[in-house]
């Protein structure tokens, strides 16, 4: 296994990034609305063995006080392999920022804690269940 790092969209299809999403357990990201998310991110990360997707990262910045890392992916079969390790890194380095913020399923929290992430207790967030996905006709 030879994973190579692309640090630009390209030409990622949505059902490629669907597809490793629903793998790795991330489903309810569907269509190319995923691909606009990650087309709308000023950076990512994706993780390629040959032609294969099978991993995928992105985050959101201001440049100057705050970042958010969005939506790191690693396909089952390339779990615990530094992939997301490696990603999660580019990210990092590319983030001239003094807060990183990212959503952590509790699962994985010790990864993110090894990265340096802590719980921060004044978060909220708003949830639109509605806007989860296109609307029909819209993909």
């Amino acid at each position: 296994m030879s994973v190579t790092y692309r640090l630009t969209l390209g030409n990622v299809s949505a059902r490629e990034l669907e597809e490793l999403f629903a793998a790795a357990g991330l489903g309810g990201r569907v269509g190319d609305k995923l691909r606009r998310a990650f087309l709308n991110s000023p950076l990512v990360c994706l993780a390629y063995d040959g032609d294969r997707l099978v991993g995928a990262s992105r985050a959101i910045t201001d440049g100057e006080y705050h970042g958010l890392i969005y939506d790191v992916a690693i396909h089952p079969d390339y779990q615990r392999q530094g992939i997301g390790q490696h990603m999660m890194e580019e990210l990092l380095n590319r983030l001239p920022v003094w807060r990183v913020m990212l959503v952590a399923d509790e699962g994985v929290q010790e990864f993110y804690r090894s990265l340096g992430f802590g719980s921060y207790p004044d978060v909220m967030a708003r949830l639109d269940w509605a806007r989860l996905h296109d609307a029909a006709g819209n993909e």
